[in-house]
């Protein structure tokens, strides 16, 4: 086991990844319409899942084919965790639907707004997580500038996409 699978550390890969992955299906299905709140958690949810399964799955046959074996019980763990990365972005969804289903909070948000919030924060989140990673990368003041910039474009992306789809 790695030092780095013994400490619990976020993984700026895994989140920006499902980040992306949510933000695009949520804007994929707001085109097509959303008829309720199970709409938003199961969209924002399930590809989420399926990535942190592939994830976990691909991972553990990288891990057999290198140690030309069954992972033990314990670096199996550490690929779960390491996997359950993938799952972090879903929290936020889970909140905003949450909050908005059962108390009204926001005055009369539907579920097509709920999802319009969620990957609005989404791409707050993906900034910070852009400079996070543009930290570790260089150390410097410049490299959070880089990885923020970076994450805007790619928040920029999705952001066309749905202007794009509602156009269309």
């Amino acid at each position: 086991m790695t030092t780095t699978e013994r400490r619990l550390a976020l993984d700026v890969e895994p989140a920006v990844n499902s980040t992306v992955v949510m933000m695009t299906v949520l804007a994929l299905a707001i085109d097509r319409g959303l008829t309720d709140f199970g709409d938003v958690l199961s969209l924002s949810l399930g590809p989420l899942v399926a990535t942190f399964a592939a994830h976990l799955f691909a991972t553990a046959l990288k891990a057999v084919h290198a140690d030309h074996a069954l992972p033990s019980g314990r670096r199996l763990l550490g690929l779960t965790v390491h996997a359950a990365q993938y799952l972090l972005p879903g929290v936020m969804p889970l909140v905003v639907v949450a909050v908005v289903a059962a108390t009204g909070f926001m005055g009369p948000l539907g579920p097509e707004e709920s999802a319009h919030l969620t990957i609005d924060l989404s791409w707050v989140v993906l900034i910070a997580l852009g400079a996070v990673g543009g930290w570790r990368a260089l150390r410097r003041w410049w490299g959070v500038l880089l990885g923020a910039v970076g994450a805007f474009g790619v928040g920029l992306v999705v952001v066309l996409l749905r202007l794009v789809l509602e156009g269309g």
